[in-house]
């Protein structure tokens, strides 16, 4: 029998830790939670989640801080990562701090379907398609 597959999630907004935290529970996942970026770098430390749904915008350490701090140890480096912000907009030095960083970008509000997409795709080692660092029409 397969192990079930852990997932971090990792937000400043306890809403979103809770709606996420539950939409991933229904997916089979065990799922963890931080309010903030040092104890999600604890908990990787302690227990190695197999992929991360982090929020960008966070106090203190942010999700591009969190991203250098977990890749920099190498028994990371594999571990698959989803950024997920509310900023319309992002600026080309995060952007690209990001892609080097191998994090997926997504913007919220996020579906139910697309959040259980995300990480489908994290777990498989595929790449979640990842949504423009623009706002996304209102169609």
């Amino acid at each position: 029998m397969e192990a079930t597959r852990c997932v971090l999630v990792v937000d400043d907004d306890q809403g979103v830790r809770e709606t996420f935290a539950y939409v991933l529970a229904l997916e089979g996942y065990s799922v963890r939670i931080a309010a903030t970026a040092e104890e999600a770098l604890r908990y990787v430390g302690q227990e190695r989640p197999d992929a991360i749904l982090l929020d960008l915008k966070m106090p203190l350490i942010n999700g591009a801080g969190f991203m250098f701090r977990l890749r920099a140890d190498p028994a990371n480096q594999d571990i698959a990562v989803a950024v997920i912000t509310a900023a319309p907009v992002l600026d080309d030095a995060t952007i690209d701090d990001l892609r080097t960083l191998r994090a997926e970008v997504w913007h919220k509000p996020l579906s139910i379907e697309e959040i259980q997409q995300i990480a489908r795709a994290l777990m498989t080692g595929g790449h979640a398609p990842t949504i423009p660092a623009r706002p996304r029409s209102l169609e």
